[in-house]
């Protein structure tokens, strides 16, 4: 099995290198026709909070507990350690021993599963990273809208006297209800123990403590599924986000949510059909065959049907969720709705808004304007595939809320 490799010098090197990883997941292909801002902004609606290389729903408790671990620290042993470096040192000792526990064996979401203690192996991309936003979006603590970075800087520049520890003489915070309050700002319970037996199950409490939280997200998939078990057994029974959002539409009585779901599914379905055109359009050129063209006949047959709402679809909804969407994106999208609504398929104008999309969007890349044939191969399709809005990774997390709430 081949592996990739790499020396960083610095934290910026590893960020660039962590961007490039992503890449290699499902939903992290290489955005050739530059929609991806639409995608994350109807995901953002969806599922705020996941992100497609979150693993496990642990990690939402794991970071803020190596944080309280800091602040329980004698104010002397305090002043003495960086919250920066004391929080990757831990989380690498934490990924070491889950690594442990699961014996090394892919499959249980353990991040760096495949890294061993004794050779001091890294990641790219930390826990602390990947969870931060999400950290903020399910209230487990509050960053006052910093990134991870600055937040932590932030506390390095502080004299560490101000790491005020709040607790009473049992050892909780002095009000349960807003959870352990500190420097911090960690909200979630505090639980001095939570590195004995240390596994990726939820406690009751923790699970819980994520219901409720996501429940308070309004208009999203996330709040609907934790609290209404029919539709989540749609939901954890769907392999893909258009065949739940097909199931589960009628069923959904917010209005605002039920719009959205449409809406994404019938981008999704919309966004298919470009990405298929992208692929004739390479095959065309480099393989000088069309192997996409029954792919392309079948969609263009169908979409109408396949989509949940055609009649009603407004490309300037989308922009609702992604206001910063580049112009030429915009004028892509609404052209290319515009082109499949003609009663009669314009193919020069459909090759034309391919072309001159992945030229804006990728720029000197462009395979089909600068002739670059890196990765082509006859009937192999490039690019996004059907989007999924980070369907998969909610799955996930929501499945182990739920497990963690049987013995409640």
């Amino acid at each position: 099995m081949a592996a990739i490799g790499w020396i960083d010098f610095s934290r910026k090197d590893r960020n660039r290198v962590s961007s490039i990883l992503d890449l290699l997941r499902p939903e992290g292909q290489v955005d050739e026709l530059g929609i991806g801002t639409l995608r994350d902004g109807l995901a953002n609606s969806l599922f705020p909070g996941i992100s497609t290389i979150q693993t496990r729903a642990k990690y939402f408790f794991i970071i803020p507990y190596i944080l309280q671990d800091f602040l329980q620290l004698p104010v002397t042993d305090r002043k003495k350690k960086m919250p920066t470096y004391y929080l990757e040192n831990e989380e690498y000792e934490v990924m070491w021993d889950l690594a442990d526990k699961y014996n090394h064996q892919e499959g249980h979401g353990v991040i760096g599963i495949s890294k061993y203690r004794a050779r001091k192996e890294k990641i790219a991309r930390r826990p602390s990273e990947i969870y931060w936003n999400g950290l903020n979006v399910m209230k487990c603590l509050d960053s006052k809208g910093l990134s991870a970075a600055a937040f932590l800087n932030k506390a390095n520049k502080n004299n560490q006297e101000t790491l005020i520890h709040y607790k009473t003489v049992d050892g909780e915070g002095d009000d349960k209800d807003a959870g352990f309050y500190n420097y911090f700002n960690i909200k979630v319970p505090i639980n001095k123990n939570w590195k004995t037996n240390l596994d990726l199950n939820l406690t009751t409490i923790e699970a819980e403590f994520l219901r409720d939280n996501m429940i308070d997200i309004k208009d999203s998939v996330l709040s609907l599924v934790v609290s209404n078990e029919n539709i989540y057994s749609e939901f954890n029974t769907t392999d893909k986000f258009i065949d739940f959002a097909r199931i589960s539409y009628s069923e959904i009585s917010n209005e605002q949510l039920k719009s959205n779901v449409i809406l994404a599914h019938d981008f999704a379905i919309l966004m298919q059909g470009a990405h298929i055109a992208y692929n004739q359009e390479l095959q065309k050129q480099f393989c000088e065959a069309d192997c996409f063209e029954e792919n392309w006949n079948k969609w263009y047959d169908s979409f109408e049907q396949n989509m949940i709402n055609y009649q009603a679809f407004n490309v300037e909804d989308l922009f609702v969720h992604a206001n910063t969407t580049r112009a030429y994106t915009r004028d892509f999208v609404r052209d290319w709705f515009k082109l499949l609504k003609a009663e009669t398929l314009d193919l020069q104008k459909k090759a034309e808004l391919i072309r001159n999309q992945e030229w804006r969007a990728k720029n000197k890349k462009a395979r089909l304007k600068y002739n670059k044939k890196d990765k082509i191969e006859e009937g192999k399709a490039i690019g996004l595939g059907l989007l999924d809005f980070r369907f998969r990774s909610a799955k996930i997390i929501v499945k182990d809320i739920k497990e963690g709430l049987k013995n409640a």
